[in-house]
């Protein structure tokens, strides 16, 4: 009788092998965006509910703020890292935005989807979410 329990096992090479698809990535993306985006709105509900209650903390940190020399530095760090986030968060929900226009189309207008759709409807997504981002973002810049 063989003893199979101290042979050593094959692994399964099915992540080295696999090729990600343009649908699989964007699937993946659409969710990953979906969770960021519901954190960010639970965030700016407690900022907003801390505005209310804690203004003392506010205050502290305008004092601290005008005693400290380096408080330009602070300020500008504080304000390129609100942007990024701003930016960042508003190219996540017009992105998963589109996506989710296309599966409505997948879902509703489309009875079968094939591989060409789905690249066609893929190159769609990006330029639709660079353009909504581009759309939502201009406003607050220009003027």
């Amino acid at each position: 009788m063989i003893d199979h329990k101290n042979k050593p096992r094959p692994l399964s090479p099915h992540l080295t092998v696999y090729k990600a698809e343009y649908s699989s990535m964007l699937s993946i993306y659409h969710r990953v965006t979906g969770i960021v985006l519901a954190i960010c709105l639970l965030l700016l509900v407690l900022v907003y509910k801390s505005q209310a209650y804690n203004i003392e903390y506010y205050a502290l940190l305008v004092n601290f703020l005008s005693e400290n020399s380096y408080a330009d530095i602070i300020l500008l760090v504080i304000y390129l890292v609100v942007v990024f986030a701003v930016f960042a968060v508003v190219y996540m929900l017009a992105y998963h935005m589109s996506n989710g226009i296309r599966h409505f189309v997948w879902d509703v207008l489309m009875p079968t989807v094939s591989k060409e759709n789905i690249r066609t409807t893929s190159y769609a997504v990006i330029i639709l979410s660079v353009i909504l981002f581009i759309g939502l973002i201009a406003p607050a810049y220009i003027g």
